[in-house]
């Protein structure tokens, strides 16, 4: 069975003026309390350690050679102490912790690199964990505490979560130069019903809207290839296998490497609004709460 400590840190911290001064009188003074007090302290543990640490004399104290060991280690165990003091602390005002930020890959892509970038600048203790899910995902983990705020697109239909306009992308066509709606600039999405289409998994919220569109032009997505990502969309244009609907700022890098054509889809639900997640009615974490700031104003 493991002895319990039989000190505490104000022993060690009293131990510690008293080497450091030579004098119980002036330890008091530096310590803010009276000389019998410290005397008293340094007495008890000293006899809790079964072994003298000072050495009394008329002009003062020193330090036996278990006194000697014990004082690099109190000054180690101190400073440890310190730094977890403040660590701890640290978590109550929000300049230490972890959040939980689940974000879908429009809002990871466009808009969270800039972000979470300025945002470890000025909060370096504050560590984010950033998972991609799809936007019904990451409202059901915001509302079962999963995690503590989300980026979605469109808005979810889901009671105990709040919602604040984030960012808005906009939702364009591709294709090859060399396909026959290439030289349009602008077209409607049923147009681009007549080839197939490169798609997103079915989870995805980019793609319910899609077939909704589809729906109401009384018409069907032929989807031959689903992917899992924006730069895989573009990947599979570029080889000719169909056409594809991406947001415009995740997306122009590889549309310029890959000599793809953009096309404004001439939709009002072709700009989309990303939404800020958070559980409705719920305080945040205080470090949950200065990211929640920072992004609204990023």
């Amino acid at each position: 069975m493991e002895s319990r400590i039989r000190f505490d840190w104000r022993d060690l911290e009293l131990f510690v003026a008293v080497a450091e001064t030579g004098s119980i009188a002036r330890a008091a003074e530096r310590s803010h309390t009276v000389a019998s007090a410290v005397s008293k302290r340094l007495a008890d543990l000293e006899r809790e350690l079964e072994t003298p640490l000072l050495e009394r004399h008329s002009k003062g104290v020193g330090l036996t050679a278990a006194g000697a060991a014990l004082l690099g280690r109190a000054r180690g165990l101190i400073e440890q102490a310190r730094q977890v003091e403040q660590e701890v602390r640290g978590y109550g005002t929000g300049l230490s912790g972890m959040v939980r930020l689940y974000a879908n890959i429009s809002a990871i892509v466009e808009f969270l690199p800039a972000a979470l970038a300025s945002f470890g600048r000025e909060h370096p203790g504050i560590r984010v964990h950033l998972e991609e899910h799809v936007s019904d995902a990451i409202a059901r983990a915001v509302v079962e505490q999963v995690a503590d705020l989300g980026i979605v697109s469109d808005q979810p239909q889901r009671d105990g979560l709040e919602l604040v306009p984030f960012r808005t992308d906009r939702l364009q066509l591709l294709v090859t130069p060399d396909h026959p709606l290439a030289g349009r600039g602008r077209v409607r999405f049923a147009e681009s019903l007549d080839y197939p289409l490169v798609g997103l998994p079915a989870t995805s919220a980019l793609h319910a809207r899609l077939q909704r569109e589809a729906a109401d032009s009384g018409r069907e997505l032929h989807l031959p290839i689903r992917v899992s990502s924006f730069d895989a969309v573009c990947a599979m244009v570029a080889a000719g296998l169909g056409v594809g609907v991406v947001p415009q700022a995740a997306t122009t890098p590889y549309i310029a490497s890959l000599g793809l054509v953009a096309l404004s889809l001439d939709e009002d639900w072709a700009l989309r609004q990303l939404f800020l997640c958070r559980r409705a009615g719920e305080p945040l974490s205080p470090a949950a709460q200065r990211l929640f700031a920072h992004l609204c104003q990023a």
